[in-house]
């Protein structure tokens, strides 16, 4: 854990997703020099693993928006999709080990533990993780984290 520039973090992250998925549109709405007590390596790893349920879960509209945000001494980083979406029950399990959304219509790959340990990670942090979402409009995953002040 140290000092971190999640400014800086998140332009990297956006610039890399950009070239891991061409084929989808990244919109940066990013507020510069937000600083946070943290570790960069695990904080890149839940944001990747947002952007990758959000390109695996959006295969028509194909535009993902990067969000921070500041309210008072927090930030909010979120990540957005006009994908599939999740139902009130997928919300409440969506954050434990083990859990795949099903969809009949839309069958996925992956082991269910990616949001488990974004949600360890996040913890570990002395933060909070959510997420808001109304099935078939798209999800918003989002982490909380105290700015350094």
């Amino acid at each position: 854990m140290g000092e971190v520039n999640l400014s800086d973090l998140m332009v990297q992250v956006t610039e890399n997703s950009k070239h891991i998925y061409p084929s989808h549109e990244f919109d940066s709405q990013l507020q510069p020099g937000i600083r946070i007590m943290g570790n960069a390596e695990r904080l890149e790893q839940v944001l990747m693993n947002f952007i990758n349920n959000s390109v695996k879960y959006s295969l028509a509209d194909k535009k993902i928006i990067l969000k921070t945000t500041i309210n008072a001494d927090v930030v909010r980083v979120s990540v957005s999709d006009y994908g599939i979406g999740l139902s009130e029950e997928q919300i409440e399990r969506i954050f434990e080990r083990f859990y795949r959304v099903e969809d009949k219509k839309f069958m996925t790959s992956g082991l269910g533990m990616g949001l488990y340990i974004s949600a360890e990670i996040i913890n570990n942090h002395q933060g909070k993780i959510g997420v808001e979402s109304e099935l078939g409009r798209g999800a918003t995953f989002y982490f909380e984290l105290p700015l350094i002040i």
